[in-house]
């Protein structure tokens, strides 16, 4: 079946279970960027949100990295993954830059595609340029029949793409959360890269919700729900290319979003009242000195921490920090890891249970 470009036809019928997830979908994102509202816009939770997202996302395309590897110190085996990392955060940052020009949508996913592959080993001649060989998706042989899915030609694709950034800069088919599952699915149907298209198609989801201004910033947790129902998400997926079952993948999708804009706003108020329980904690042990602050507020940036970044982060020596570190342990904020004398770990378990979970 050649890949059609949207809109779909014939036309969605938006039935009354679709309404009801729009408007659930609609309230539950409203909801989350109140609760981003009352964040200071250099407050910790913003880069720490943005970090989460890229990890979970590159972790769906099989990054190894934990969260605990990104915290402490990663080995030089894991290098290439970290930098896959930063590049993710890159692609993001441009990409908002490029926003206020949404008719050029091409130029904006080129440049988000470049940047991912930025200074990694293999990906210099092909980054920012859409594929030029036919590409199997789900390939378990060396022969199409072994595909779960066959992508749009190399030939075609420049057509298709442009069709797709023709109905991004339009976009007034249907209710805007309908129309960030059709841009997804379409996106990942034509498959256009040779490499990093599911990478891309999430960031497009996030600048998708800046651009309706639906959020103001790109924090949104999609990657640790898609992760939940991977096997259920790429079956949909599936589904849809076989059968053109659009309205089957739009109530899924909606749920996927309903599910990671709570999630995230449940993430945003367990650590705002982390942060102000432990703050009181502090206050009314009375050891509430500039230093103590000080580190109270590097173990939210930084949760996993040791001595010497401590000394080294906030100007302290030796002796002050280690006081600071026993009474930080004495009031169960921080947990040491490693049992040892020497060389100890520091972790904010609190926080990073929040994180995880």
């Amino acid at each position: 079946m050649s890949l059609s470009s949207l809109p779909p036809n014939p036309k969605i019928r938006l039935d009354s279970e679709i309404y009801a997830l729009i408007s659930e979908a609609d309230k539950s994102l409203y909801q989350l960027e109140g609760a981003i509202n009352v964040l200071p816009q250099s407050h910790f939770l913003i880069s720490t949100l943005t970090t989460l997202e890229s990890l979970k996302s590159l972790r769906i395309d099989g990054c190894k990295l934990s969260l605990m590897d990104i915290f402490g110190q990663t080995t030089h085996e894991d290098q290439e993954d970290l930098k896959n990392i930063l590049n993710y955060v890159h692609a993001l940052t441009l990409a908002q830059k490029s926003l206020r020009n949404v008719s050029s949508s091409s130029h904006i996913i080129k440049s988000i595609h470049k940047e991912l592959a930025d200074d990694l080993s293999g990906e210099d001649l092909v980054s920012g340029n859409y594929r030029t060989t036919q590409t199997l998706v789900g390939q378990y042989s060396s022969d199409k029949s072994g595909a779960k899915y066959i992508p749009p030609s190399p030939e075609e694709i420049e057509v298709l793409m442009k069709d797709f950034e023709t109905y991004i800069a339009s976009d007034l088919s249907y209710p805007f959360v309908v129309n960030a599952a059709l841009i997804h699915a379409q996106f990942e149907m034509i498959h256009p890269f040779e490499t990093n298209n599911g990478l891309v198609g999430r960031i497009l989801l996030q600048l998708h919700f800046l651009w309706k201004k639906r959020l103001s910033i790109p924090v949104l947790q999609l990657s640790h729900v898609l992760n939940n129902r991977r096997a259920e998400y790429f079956d949909r997926l599936e589904d849809l290319e076989k059968n053109n079952s659009w309205e089957s993948w739009i109530k899924f999708f909606l749920k996927i979003i309903i599910e990671s804009a709570l999630h995230t706003s449940r993430i945003i108020k367990n650590i705002s009242d982390l942060e102000f329980s432990d703050y009181q904690n502090i206050l009314n042990k009375g050891f509430a000195s500039t230093p103590s602050l000080r580190v109270f507020e590097l173990i939210f940036q930084k949760p996993i921490i040791s001595l010497p970044f401590i000394t080294k982060e906030l100007g302290l020596n030796k002796q002050t920090a280690n006081v600071l570190l026993a009474k930080f342990l004495e009031e169960n904020i921080l947990e040491e890891t490693t049992g040892k004398q020497r060389y100890r770990i520091f972790v904010y378990k609190k926080l990073m249970d929040i994180l995880v979970g």
